[in-house]
């Protein structure tokens, strides 16, 4: 997956799972933290939920894929696509660095976890978000999704109240 950025002077590529390199797990890891700690303000927990689930992209290569998302050199998003079973898939760790928020980015990540999708069969697709991360939210209501539970959850962030929330999809 190639993207041409908006940025002037700036190199944005898009590469999978299938060409990761040694660090590529750690370092989404690590992006995700500094994301949400930086724009959510969540604690350290949300680091381990990354560490503790990372192995299942590897575990089954052919039916789980990463993108990672950078710009001249450096991560600046991420998406992921978990096989659940015969024809279901979870998408995970969406993220997209803050100055890359509403450039696009985001909506390619999510196209290329769906045309994956497609592509594997998948036809029941989840996802788990919080009601806060509004971008996202919006992203999802965009390619299809709709939100089917919720939650109380602030493990993250006792300093408020969120609801983690589970959206689905229908492929096919």
């Amino acid at each position: 997956y190639e993207m041409t950025s908006s940025l002037v002077g700036s190199e944005m590529c898009i590469r999978d799972s299938r060409t990761s390199v040694p660090g590529d797990p750690s370092l989404i890891c690590y992006f995700q933290y500094k994301l949400y700690e930086r724009q959510y303000n969540f604690n350290g927990l949300y680091e381990k939920e990354m560490l503790s689930g990372m192995a299942e992209i590897y575990d089954d290569p052919e039916g789980s894929r990463m993108w990672i998302a950078e710009c001249d050199g450096e991560i600046v998003g991420d998406i992921a696509i978990i096989n659940r079973g015969e024809d279901k898939a979870q998408l995970r760790w969406f993220g997209v660095d803050i100055k890359m928020q509403g450039r696009g980015l985001g909506s390619c990540l999510l196209e290329a976890a769906m045309t994956f999708c497609k592509e594997k069969g998948y036809t029941h697709i989840t996802l788990g978000t919080l009601d806060i991360l509004k971008p996202a939210r919006h992203l999802y209501a965009k390619f299809g999704f709709r939100k089917t539970e919720e939650e109380l959850f602030n493990d993250w962030d006792r300093s408020r109240t969120m609801y983690h929330e589970t959206w689905e999809q229908k492929l096919g």
